[in-house]
């Protein structure tokens, strides 16, 4: 069953190996973050996880998005994903769910049920109510922040509290949120490095830089997860 981590359990304890195929790991936004994130858990010995986002994959998704392809354009994420990660692993115990996070719907995800939270969607409100819901309730929770308008620098992201972010809109907005709520902690990864500004109200976006943020925030996960 776990014959295709052979060259990872070269490196892990049979109690390591044992954390990553028994942890329970929910991801929120499966896009250009999200959808590297989920395929790197697997191909990092999760075997339970759970992925959602409501969104069908578009044309002007492909320059980024690990899931899209010509031949799959106008299908759901979710069960874009499902069909891959299953092929990476049939053993993986995965639920899918192509529904969007609000304030409303949260207590439906049984967030507790989980060992970590990963957030990589874009829109503020709700991740605004996700931080707030983990913290209340003592969730391990990490995040994404911004990765597009970028391009010309060799991609530079780190783990940082989100208290001692900077140079990043995301961020900024968030760490106001948290001071405002009293969130006293919340892990992100980010990147000092400036955006661009462009005569566009579109984010711009270039592979290397959405799919390093999900390298980092991986590494994170797993090496936490292992102790």
């Amino acid at each position: 069953m776990t014959e295709f981590l052979s060259r990872l359990k070269l490196m892990l304890s049979n109690q390591q190996l044992d954390n990553l195929l028994t942890k329970k790991i929910i991801v929120f936004g499966v896009g250009g973050v999200g959808g590297a994130v989920v395929e790197m858990l697997v191909r990092s010995g999760i075997f339970n996880l759970t992925i959602v986002d409501f969104d069908k994959i578009d044309l002007t998704n492909i320059n980024r998005q690990i899931i899209a392809t010509t031949s799959n354009i106008g299908k759901l994420k979710v069960d874009a994903f499902k069909d891959r990660l299953l092929d990476i692993n049939p053993n993986l115990k995965l639920t899918t769910i192509s529904k969007p996070l609000t304030e409303d719907n949260l207590a439906c995800f049984n967030l507790a049920n989980y060992d970590y939270v990963i957030d990589c969607i874009d829109d503020l409100k709700a991740k605004q109510a996700l931080i707030k819901y983990c913290y209340d309730n003592n969730i391990k929770l990490i995040l994404s922040c911004g990765a597009g308008n970028r391009y010309k620098e060799i991609p530079n992201f780190q783990v940082e509290d989100i208290h001692k972010t900077s140079y990043d809109a995301i961020a900024k907005i968030l760490r106001k949120f948290c001071v405002k709520e009293g969130i006293k902690h919340l892990s992100v990864v980010y990147t000092k490095q400036k955006p661009l500004k462009f005569d566009c109200k579109i984010i711009g976006s270039v592979v290397y830089y959405p799919m390093s943020m999900a390298c980092v925030l991986v590494a994170k996960v797993i090496n936490d997860l292992i102790g």
